[in-house]
């Protein structure tokens, strides 16, 4: 739509006012100054996911109180999410999470980690198309642009990764990091792709998975470090659109750009169809490109598949030669390397927890 410059201004100062409310200010040529990156996350979250507290009530049994739980009983269960009661119990498992979840976008494969001991939840995975351009990992692999698209396929990554109460004081976190080398999820993604077009070039490719990755939240992450399996490859570049997902934001976009404009989507296309939107609608008002970005680095964590991972990506090995455990084996592993060493600890940890378990104080949970 045409505006005024009246109404132009009337809009700028509702897009600063929305920064603020999450402790974001605009400094020389509206270059953002976020000075806590952790209290913006958390108040992003408070939007994404604590919306799904009310169904606590509902789901509530699937979480385990400490004395339910015996250490050594301890058996993952991988169950994909195809149910409309499993899509409700995944969302009230987010709303455990303090910092925002996606939905995902593209492929997607969500799971839930159930304990097959007492049936209670010991957390969630979800693996998602990768970004397309990273220049980290691309410069790792060894990637240009023809061979990325070519490949980027067979890569997925883990975009929410992490226990939730009481497992999460078990190092439960590490226990689902390692079950993405589990046989268990390259068969669900064999099974969920194999025989299907891609969504952009319409090709059926090999259903290979070898290598999937992620990204800590605040620099590196506690779960990868020095877990099997897991490899620390650096840091991102810092560039981040985090500070322009809040809904109240895309509010105001969709007040500014045109009806037609929200017709170019096409599925796939995921958040940077979003973004753009988002830096059509703040050129509209006059705001510079420096507004787009905040500097944010992340550690960023690959998890190979096959021994031949990095050749097969680039085209030089037409077969994965695949090095995968058995969930046996990941949650053996796990359960002597991780947990009984420290089981006192870790114990004692676990039963101070007990009593903000028993209250189902949810928002404090949320916060850890």
């Amino acid at each position: 739509m045409l505006m005024t410059d009246l109404e132009k201004a009337r809009y700028r100062r509702k897009v600063i006012e929305i920064l603020k409310q999450y402790g974001i200010e605009l400094g020389c040529n509206n270059k953002p100054i976020v000075t806590d990156i952790r209290e913006l996350q958390y108040k992003l979250a408070n939007n994404a996911n604590h919306k799904y507290f009310y169904l606590a009530r509902k789901y509530n049994e699937y979480i385990a109180q400490p004395w339910e739980v015996e250490v050594e009983k301890i058996y993952p269960e991988l169950v994909q999410v195809q149910t409309p009661m499993q899509a409700e119990l995944w969302k009230y498992a987010t709303s455990f999470w303090s910092v925002p979840v996606t939905s995902g976008y593209g492929r997607r494969m969500r799971f839930l980690i159930l304990d097959k001991q007492n049936s209670k939840l010991i957390g969630i995975l979800g693996l998602n198309d990768p970004v397309i351009g990273l220049g980290i990992r691309d410069k790792f692999i060894g990637w240009d642009k023809k061979t990325r698209t070519d490949k980027l396929y067979h890569v997925l990554s883990a975009y929410v990764l992490g226990a939730l109460p009481p497992y999460n004081y078990l190092l439960g976190a590490k226990l689902i990091a390692l079950l993405c080398r589990s046989k268990a999820i390259l068969e669900a993604f064999k099974e969920k792709y194999a025989g299907k077009k891609t969504i952009i070039t319409k090709q059926i490719k090999p259903t290979e998975l070898v290598l999937i990755d992620t990204m800590g939240a605040f620099g590196k992450s506690a779960i990868y470090n020095k877990l099997k399996g897991w490899n620390f490859v650096g840091y991102t570049d810092g560039v981040s659109h985090l500070h322009l997902t809040m809904p109240e934001l895309w509010e105001v976009i969709k007040e500014i750009l045109p009806e037609e404009k929200f017709r170019t989507y096409k599925f796939g296309q995921g958040p940077n169809w979003k973004m753009r939107m988002t830096r059509d609608a703040l050129r509209i008002l006059g705001f510079k490109e420096n507004i787009l970005e905040i500097n944010w680095k992340r550690g960023y964590y690959i998890c190979p598949l096959a021994t031949n991972w990095r050749e097969y990506l680039l085209g030089e090995s037409e077969k994965p030669i695949y090095n995968l455990i058995s969930i046996q084996e990941a949650r053996d592993y796990w359960l002597q390397r991780w947990v009984l060493p420290r089981k006192n600890h870790l114990l004692e940890k676990l039963y101070v927890s007990e009593a903000a378990l028993c209250d189902c104080s949810f928002e404090i949970l949320a916060l850890r």
